[in-house]
């Protein structure tokens, strides 16, 4: 696409999300459950997927669907307490790759395209759900990601932390089937997840972030995806500062971050990008001194079907692992 449709093709989306979803709830960081609840990041090394509790079924679209107890368990939402793992395997695989899927979203459709792409060049492909979507989406909730991402700023920072366990899961289950190497794409809010497990992990074959967000603070008060959550939090007059004291653990350049080597992360973006403005992926390319860079003329979403995308993640798992 062009850098018209591109950018339509991004503002439709923004609208449809705004006005279908995201203004017909409200939420609120007042009497969370999530408050005293004492999940940490520092524990990730402890867990241990347990192989015998796995299920195994199939899923439409052809693929293999491997449900795994998540490490973390939301009591008020038991849907949210199991990954689903969805897998497409090709003939002669030279390695796997785990991928993690962005904010909100509504349709495996939406990566069908890539995953096609990424197993004709030989990789085993996972997808896994991040918490609240898709599958993991309680009852009560309106949409896809609703609980992920909301004026409740507890649920939200424990939201991004089980979604860091799970993709630990995640990983431990494809290390014990396939020894062969794995590498970590995560997509827009997948990226930012997938971007904080290697800042922690740091001794992964690589990680791939494709349109990355890169602090879960700022999004919620500079996004225009994100009016409702502001208008919410304003309502129970919240401001910037609470917010960042509460997500301080999981922004990936917080108050204790250290030197993390970036060699082994490559960064995708496109400059037609109306979520994402290309000055915060100039930013993060400034202070990471990350090298792996391509840049793609597509816009937010429609980089998933660029062919070239498949090919430059190739060109760095080739890179990365040799």
């Amino acid at each position: 696409m062009n850098e018209a449709s591109s950018k339509f093709v991004d503002n439709i989306a923004m609208e449809k999300i705004k006005n279908e979803k995201l203004f017909k709830v409200s939420h609120s960081p007042i009497n969370s459950h999530f408050v005293y609840d004492e999940l940490s990041l520092a524990n990730i090394n402890s867990k241990k997927v347990d192989i015998s509790t796995l299920k195994y079924s199939k899923a439409a679209g052809g693929f293999d669907l491997i449900e795994i107890p998540s490490f973390y368990n939301t009591l008020p939402y038991k849907e949210n307490n199991t990954i689903y793992l969805y897998n497409s395997n090709c003939d002669d695989s030279i390695g796997n790759i785990l991928f993690v899927h962005g904010l909100y979203d509504e349709h495996l459709l939406n990566y069908t395209f890539l995953i096609k792409m990424l197993n004709e060049f030989k990789f085993n492909v996972f997808m896994m759900t991040l918490p609240y979507h898709h599958k993991r989406k309680p009852k009560n909730s309106l949409f896809s990601g609703e609980y992920f991402l909301s004026a409740d700023v507890y649920r939200t920072k424990k939201a991004f932390i089980q979604s860091v366990y799970d993709i630990e899961a995640c990983m431990q289950y494809i290390n014990h089937v396939d020894k062969k190497p794995l590498l970590l794409v995560g997509f827009s809010m997948g990226g930012f997840v997938s971007l904080k497990y290697y800042t922690i992990k740091n001794k992964i074959d690589g990680v791939v972030l494709i349109n990355p967000v890169f602090s879960l603070s700022k999004l919620v008060w500079e996004n225009p995806l994100l009016e409702s959550v502001r208008n919410d939090l304003k309502k129970h007059r919240w401001n910037e500062k609470a917010t960042d004291a509460v997500f301080e653990e999981v922004e990936v350049f917080n108050k204790s971050y250290t030197h993390v080597d970036f060699k082994s992360v490559a960064l995708l973006y496109s400059i037609y990008d109306q979520l994402i403005e290309e000055k915060k992926y100039k930013a993060f390319i400034e202070k990471t001194n990350v090298k792996n860079v391509n840049i793609y003329h597509a816009g937010h979403l429609n980089i998933l079907r660029v062919p070239k995308l498949s090919k430059d993640i190739y060109n760095f798992f080739m890179e990365a692992t040799k």
